[in-house]
């Protein structure tokens, strides 16, 4: 059996941070009116000992400054590698010098972690025999390898559009663990000695969209499932513009979007007006219909966001919970109308209840939750569990004062 007896431990430096979020692409970084997100930048420098697990801070987005539409990581990373090998065998000996790393990265967004791997080889290197002198300036029994740049401001970035865990205030963290192994292949004897350098240079980039997307004045909108091949579409406006004209627009996985109808502005100027469309489902569905208002005034274009209607046969009525960030009230817009008993709670991120009530629905689709008094500012879970079946409804919100 084979034994080595090094004079040191075996490790090698750092890690290759490799970042990639899956199911997210960089089209999702733009406003639901087709138009750029605006970003905000943050950066940082960092360097990292051997075999470790360390975490990079960068400050979460305040949801003040408008709504955030997705995040991108992105590091440059340059590593330097020197070793010092040196035979202690009687015998003048080949050896061949492996490289191993392995790393994971973890961090909001990223599901599973993501795991990499390097391998490299260094060498042939001939070595006499050991001269009895460790590491013996000039010596044959040993040998200088590198400076070597395993990394030179190499690039790795992802991008999320998951987004809850980098609102509010404070820091988000990302974590990764480094796994290293450095041996030599020739011999049973010998010392290998590892030094690197390693430099993170990471930034972190938040797009997002001012808070009033609709400038064009459309207040709300909604999608309601009414049965199987009919879906109805509402929407109110303040201030009405004759000039304004409105597309309902139809998705069957949320891009690209076509035209299903059209409907011009209600006569009055300067008053608020109520505009309904039915859609008709001609065909069976299987998966996810997604709707949005296209709104013109000349020049002038403007989406409202969007409203997914789920018609899988076995899928519960979609919610969507807002206003999200919230100060106080909650409210709860399901995708069609529901009838029963439903106790709402609301939790924090290690599970607390910090809020519970119990509400009625009568053939309706809307539900508005008023927290008399609202949790410490942060994120937490919305359920609305259906008394009669126990289905439940949940959603994500922050909590701001």
């Amino acid at each position: 059996m084979k034994q080595c007896y090094p004079k040191v431990p075996l490790f090698l430096a750092f890690f290759s941070l490799l970042f990639y979020l899956p199911l997210y692409s960089k089209a999702q970084c733009m406003c639901s009116n087709g138009t750029p997100a605006i970003t905000e930048t943050h950066n940082t420098v960092s360097t990292f000992p051997s075999n470790s697990i360390a975490n990079l801070s960068m400050p979460k987005f305040s949801p003040a400054s408008g709504t955030l539409v997705c995040v991108n990581a992105k590091i440059l990373l340059t590593s330097v590698l020197r070793m010092k090998l040196e035979n202690n065998d009687v015998r003048t000996i080949d050896y061949t010098v492996n490289y191993n790393r392995n790393d994971t990265f973890a961090g909001p967004g990223i599901s599973p972690a993501v795991t990499g791997s390097r391998l490299k080889s260094y060498g042939p290197y001939r070595l006499g025999p050991d001269d009895g002198i460790p590491f013996n300036a000039g010596g044959a029994d040993n040998t200088s390898i590198g400076p070597d740049t395993v990394y030179n401001k190499v690039l790795y970035q992802g991008t999320t559009s998951d987004v809850a865990n980098y609102l509010g205030t404070g820091t988000v963290n990302f974590q990764y663990k480094s796994v290293v192994n450095t041996f030599a292949l020739g011999s049973d004897y010998w010392t290998l000695t590892v030094n690197s350098q390693n430099k993170v240079d990471f930034t972190l980039t938040y797009s997002y969209c001012n808070n009033s997307v609709l400038k064009l004045n459309l207040k709300s909108f909604q999608a309601i499932l009414k049965d199987k091949e009919n879906v109805l579409l509402s929407w109110t406006t303040l201030n009405e513009n004759k000039n304004n004209s409105y597309e309902i627009e139809l998705s069957e996985n949320g891009s690209p979007f076509r035209t299903i109808g059209t409907t011009p502005a209600e006569p009055a100027d300067g008053v608020a007006a109520e505009y309904n469309y039915q859609y008709h489902i001609d065909q069976p569905v299987g998966g996810k219909l997604y709707f949005r208002i296209k709104q013109l005034n000349g020049k002038a274009t403007e989406y409202s966001d969007v409203r997914i209607i789920n018609m899988s046969a076995d899928a519960y009525p979609g919610v969507r919970i807002f206003p999200n960030p919230v100060v106080r009230n909650i409210n709860l817009e399901f995708d069609r109308p529901l009838t029963g008993d439903f106790k709402i709670e609301l939790s924090n991120q290690i599970g607390q209840t910090v809020y519970s009530t119990s509400m009625k629905l009568n053939n309706s689709s809307a539900l508005q939750v008023q927290v008399n008094n609202p949790p410490p500012p942060g994120i937490y879970y919305l359920r609305a569990m259906e008394a009669g079946s126990g289905k439940i409804y949940s959603g994500k919100l922050l909590f701001t004062k």
